[in-house]
């Protein structure tokens, strides 16, 4: 048999080598960019291979963001294996090519695609069925949303009094679509709804404390009206107090009072009732105002308790219902024998409770990688946490990379905090942390000067202890080491410096300043692609990269009149186009043709090419025959509906010839769309709109026509 010799291994730095070869030890990577993180994990892929010969390669587990990350390190895996398979020969040349024979039955893939194959090998354990339909993200929502309207529905017909005040505050549509957010953020972090039930009731004020600070305000309200002798000011306020102390008491103490008159009364008897904080009764009130008043912005502890025990009812309530979408939720996936991608998570987890499962899982897969581990969540590091540190896992191995600087998806549910969390467990389980700061990517000139630039940035502009700066999100300044050489001679780095610093807090000074920095850009980029001079770059070698595409469109209009072509990647979403929006409002006319605003963008669009001028005649001038009337003002204080007057342009007044040729001619291609409407499919409506009128020439003629014409087709 012939040993796999070092020339094998790829060449790795010394940080690299330390993370892809400890083996006997839990590592946690953290790898910046252009570090060669993929590099490391192919390299310890193969070094377990090579390390335990017999290892079956679907007894390693390396799970990655994306599927398409996932096919990525598969065919870098094959290329590894083939260069190993080169030299090798006899024995080891057999197990080397079965290994990649079985490649393709390898455990690389996402963690939702993991936890989908345990559940499938424990079906009985899970309790579901193992052919299960796994829902896509559309079609879970689908059925989600239905069962949060009919919980809605069902707990609004039963007269539930606290759900009905949020679906008339927030409205039924937005409190529907708070309580599916809700609902995902809750299940993306493994919280159970008893759970949560418990936590609110310990998170919020009981109905004994509130009885006791109404108690202390009642002593503290006997002894200002107790007070020897007081100014003829304070002295008519107290006789105010003393009056209707008694009324605002009552209220106080009411079970759940109507919140409107509650803030009344209290903002009132403050206004009558309450002296200045100046002698005798200035303790007095300076205790009221801590119990009662507050401070003219909060109220004070009394009303607060109360508007605390207010919130722990609607929360009470909340949970009830997202308890009843929760079962009505589980019913319809039961029904079709299909997960969504959290329940693949969480079965997954509540399988590892049974020791006799979690054992064999971990007999089973015996290494882990984990890559991108700063976009994980809680219920994922649960996951790793079982199969890799608990008690019955004492022979897994488990690698972890991640960077918490990289970390971007909090709005999915990953908690940057994990990394740092699961590092923190391997390291006391007895693992290395490896850091990885070299860069592969850019040259020696850019590292040189972002490790500058970022130095400062990272700077603390005031002292924050230890133990804040991480409940903050702070991460340290960590300094890249260039390893790529120097390939471009020139500047790498310009700064355009505005000398001019408009206020912050000035809306039009900033889109000034964007548009200053456009003309600049604009300037030195005609400037690099000026044919005269030696070196010159064409267009297409330029790009604009922005922290935000907030004021994309104003750097368009300055490249526009600078006449410098341009294509904006997805500056704009596909349906906030101009020539989108303008089919969009067609479809949404012709849905419904009652829909005013529809139809008038449709008339002042290419589709229909009127003017300002005729869509407000339209609306509201007189009729020809009334055009001589002395009292002509008031004819224009009488709206028409705008289809009706289109249909009858030609007697209304103060519209130009031109303007009428062209209601002619959308008036014509509206009454034939409406006959169309509901025996087409709308692709061939949209069609049938662009090919009739001169949509398709007119968007053309624009800057970016082509770009237009590709977007109106995409639609």
């Amino acid at each position: 048999m012939i040993e796999i010799q070092p020339a094998h291994k790829r060449e790795l730095k010394l940080e690299q080598a330390t993370a892809a070869h400890t083996l006997n030890r839990h590592v946690s990577v953290t790898a910046g960019p252009g570090s060669g993180k993929t590099t490391v994990l192919v390299e310890r892929y193969l070094h377990i291979l090579r390390e335990n010969k017999d290892l079956s390669i679907d007894q390693i587990v390396a799970i990655t963001f994306t599927n398409r990350a996932a096919n990525e390190m598969r065919e870098r895996l094959r290329a590894g294996l083939d260069a190993i398979l080169r030299s090798a020969t006899g024995d080891e040349r057999r197990r080397w090519m079965r290994y990649k024979r079985t490649l393709d039955g390898a455990v690389i893939t996402t963690i939702h695609g993991f936890c989908a194959r345990l559940l499938r090998e424990f079906p009985v354990e899970a309790a579901i069925d193992p052919q299960f339909l796994l829902l896509d993200s559309h079609d879970a929502a689908i059925l989600l949303e239905a069962s949060v309207e009919e919980t809605l529905t069902e707990f609004i017909s039963r007269e539930r009094d606290l759900i009905s005040q949020l679906a008339v505050g927030f409205g039924r549509g937005k409190l529907s679509e708070a309580l599916v957010d809700l609902y995902r953020i809750i299940r993306g972090q493994g919280l159970s709804l008893d759970e949560l039930a418990e936590r609110t009731v310990a998170s919020h004020a009981s109905d004994e404390s509130h009885r006791d600070e109404l108690a202390q305000l009642d002593r503290t309200m006997t002894e200002f009206l107790g007070l020897g002798r007081l100014t003829p000011v304070a002295e008519s306020k107290r006789t105010h107090a003393r009056t209707n102390w008694p009324a605002l008491r009552e209220l106080l103490q009411a079970e759940r009072p109507s919140l409107v008159e509650y803030c009344g009364a209290i903002e009132s008897f403050r206004a009558s009732a309450r002296p200045n904080k100046t002698g005798t009764a200035g303790p007095s009130v300076e205790q009221l105002d801590k119990r009662l008043w507050g401070d003219g912005k909060v109220l004070g502890l009394v009303p607060q308790l109360c508007f605390d025990l207010f919130a722990k009812d609607f929360s009470a309530e909340v949970i009830h219902v997202l308890k009843e979408v929760d079962r009505r939720y589980r019913d319809r996936k039961e029904g079709l024998s299909a997960l969504d991608f959290e329940d693949l998570q969480l079965r997954a987890l509540e399988l590892f409770s049974q020791p006799a499962v979690l054992g064999r899982a971990t007999q089973r897969y015996r290494f882990f990688l984990v890559d991108e581990f700063q976009d994980t969540n809680s219920v994922q590091r649960e996951l790793m946490n079982r199969l890799a540190l608990s008690s019955a896992a004492a022979q897994s191995n488990l690698f972890i990379v991640g960077d918490r600087k990289q970390s971007i998806y909090g709005f999915r549910g990953a908690d940057v905090d994990v990394f740092q969390q699961m590092t923190r467990a391997l390291t006391d389980a007895g693992g290395i942390e490896q850091p990885l700061h070299l860069n592969f990517r850019s040259q020696p000139s850019l590292i040189n000067f972002f490790n500058h630039v970022f130095s400062r940035l990272f700077q603390l502009e005031e002292p924050i202890a230890a133990e804040e700066l991480s409940e903050l999100g702070y991460v340290e300044f960590e300094a890249s080491n260039e390893q790529r050489e120097q390939v471009d001679s020139g500047p790498l780095v310009e700064l355009l410096i505005d000398t001019t610093a408009p206020a912050e807090d000035d809306p039009r000074a900033q889109r000034t300043a964007a548009d200053r920095d456009a003309r600049q850009l604009a300037q030195r980029i005609l400037s690099l692609t000026d044919p005269s001079v030696d070196g010159h770059r064409e267009f297409r070698d330029i790009a604009l990269l922005f922290r935000a595409m907030t004021d994309v469109q104003i750097y368009e209009s300055v490249l526009r009149n600078a006449n410098i072509p341009f294509q904006t990647v997805q500056g704009k979403g596909f349906y906030q186009r101009e020539e989108i929006g303008d089919l969009i409002q067609l479809l949404r006319f012709l849905d419904n043709k009652t829909d005013e605003l529809a139809l008038a963008a449709v008339l002042r669009s290419p589709l229909g090419g009127v003017s300002d001028n005729a869509l407000l005649a339209l609306r509201c001038a007189p009729w020809i025959k009334d055009a001589d009337n002395q009292e002509l003002p008031r004819f224009f204080n009488q709206p028409r509906k705008l289809f009706y007057a289109v249909r009858r342009h030609n007697e209304i007044a103060f519209i130009t010839e031109a303007d009428h040729a062209e209601l002619d001619r959308v008036a014509d291609l509206l009454h034939r769309l409406i006959e169309r409407r509901n025996h087409s499919p709308l692709a061939d409506l949209l069609r049938f709109a662009v090919e009739e009128s001169e949509y398709l020439t007119v968007i053309a003629a624009n800057f970016d026509g082509a770009q237009r014409l590709a977007n109106v087709q995409k639609l």
